[in-house]
């Protein structure tokens, strides 16, 4: 992961339509300026997951010409069956096509969690980089290797307008669904051991550990936020806040869970341990809230499915396992 972070350096290039960029080991990203579409090259890719570059291109000619409706694709490829599989009308420095975000996060996928046609090499560096990208979006990931911003576009339009916030959204779901469904049990599951193993009050203990989580980060108890806010005392705040702190309070529950159950600290004290590991200069401040996530989620699939029955097209969408999206054309 560290590996992968550190390669958001490289080589880049403008052209009147493109940006492109270019990491040490030779894989290549693209973006639209006009629209933030995004994908990578053949090569690219193939370097990317680390196989031959005919590999990839084999891939591509099947799924190209494969059925829609009946064929024998692995299950994370279905999708794309029949479809061009890049940005039409684009093309690299030499010519070549350039293969959409949403197929080159399906072969990732693919590469990382099924196929048993690669080395464990070449595997594990697909299974961390599909590591990156669910917290990411492959679109997004393409965006921060090419430098890609919404002021780079040439005209701005009500559709990109609403991928982009569509997108933006996703990040935000998938980060609060692994807050929810993976950090929150995790830590709930060491407060009850140490509960347990000091006869301490669980209930309270949980509660306490999660009013010195709130006092550091935003010098306010849960109550207090809510009371703040006017919101019930049934409000998950979580659901109600943007996603970069929703990382900062999943970090900081991975990591007092650790503190928790490999250090036999204290809940509250293993909070502060966390806190000074995770954000040392932090100073507490209120954090926004917003939207609820899952009824943003609601607003956004009913508007999507909206424009695909006004528009006969399917719109692009996220992939519920993953939160990144299949295909952008």
């Amino acid at each position: 992961m560290r590996q992968l972070a550190a390669q958001l350096g490289g080589r880049d290039s403008r052209s009147d339509d493109l940006l492109r960029h270019v990491d040490p080991d030779g894989a290549e990203y693209f973006t639209v300026k006009a629209t933030g579409q995004s994908g990578m090259s053949h090569s690219g890719l193939a370097r990317f997951l680390g196989m031959p570059q005919q590999r990839v291109s084999k891939w591509v000619k099947r799924v190209r010409e494969a059925n829609p409706d009946e064929n024998s694709l692995p299950k994370r490829l279905k999708p794309f069956a029949g479809c061009d599989l890049i940005l039409t009308g684009y093309f690299d420095s030499e010519g070549r096509n350039i293969l959409t975000d949403g197929f080159c996060a399906a072969m990732i996928e693919y590469y990382a969690s099924y196929s048993k046609q690669v080395n464990k090499q070449s595997q594990a560096k697909a299974q961390q980089t599909l590591d990156l990208i669910k917290h990411l979006g492959m679109r997004v990931f393409i965006h921060k290797k090419t430098g890609w911003k919404s002021s780079d576009r040439s005209s701005s339009t009500v559709e990109d307008n609403f991928e982009l916030e569509f997108e933006t959204h996703r990040v935000r779901l998938s980060v609060r669904e692994i807050l929810r469904f993976e950090e929150y049990p995790e830590l709930k599951s060491a407060i009850r051991e140490y509960g347990q193993k000091h006869h301490c009050v669980c209930p309270k203990l949980f509660s306490d550990t999660h009013d010195a989580m709130n006092k550091l980060l935003q010098g306010l108890k849960a109550r207090e936020i809510r009371e703040q806010n006017k919101l019930s005392r049934s409000v998950s705040l979580r659901d109600h806040y943007d996603t970069r702190p929703l990382m900062d309070y999943s970090a900081l529950s991975r990591l007092t869970a650790n503190q928790i159950r490999y250090h036999q600290k204290q809940p509250v004290e293993a909070v502060r341990i966390a806190f000074e590991l995770l954000l040392p200069k932090h100073i507490p401040q209120s954090v926004p809230i917003i939207e609820n996530v899952y009824t943003a989620d609601k607003r956004f699939r009913d508007a999507a499915k909206q424009k695909r029955l006004k528009a006969g097209v399917q719109l692009s969408l996220f992939t519920d396992d993953l939160g990144i999206n299949p295909q952008l054309l």
